[in-house]
């Protein structure tokens, strides 16, 4: 199997908006095919916090690359990511981090992340790669 990457919202609001480290990591993933699984709300919350058509347009632009691919947040899913906030402790996980983890559990990739802890408090055992 091929490994790849899951981004939660944190990576999709610094790739629309062009940072350095977003960047690198997306021209590595497009130069080594590497896959990118966008969780269908951390879609959601990434555009609601970007004002500028410009940023939406270049996170449009991931989505629609071929080594992206965003995930649904479908019955089973719903359930298994529910099931996974209901267990975390501290109780402050949002669904979006949620989602990441179960997907970051099922498929066994590293979620990319600037807010690790909600991710870890659900999952102990995800790999996270953390932003800068």
């Amino acid at each position: 199997m091929i490994g790849g990457r899951i981004l939660d919202t944190s990576p999709l609001v610094q790739a629309a908006r062009g940072t350095p480290y977003m960047q690198a990591l997306l021209y590595i993933s497009h130069e080594h095919l590497i896959p990118l699984v966008i969780p269908a709300p951390c879609l959601a919350d990434a555009l609601a916090r970007l004002d500028d058509p410009e940023q939406q347009a270049r996170l449009f632009d991931l989505v629609r690359s071929p080594i992206a691919k965003v995930a649904q947040l479908g019955a089973t899913e719903a359930t298994g990511t529910g099931l996974m906030r209901a267990g975390a402790r501290p109780a402050r996980a949002s669904t979006s981090s949620a989602h990441a983890a179960y997907l970051a559990a099922d498929r066994g990739w590293p979620v990319v992340s600037a807010r690790p802890g909600p991710i870890r408090a659900m999952h102990p055992e995800v790999e996270i790669e953390p932003l800068p």
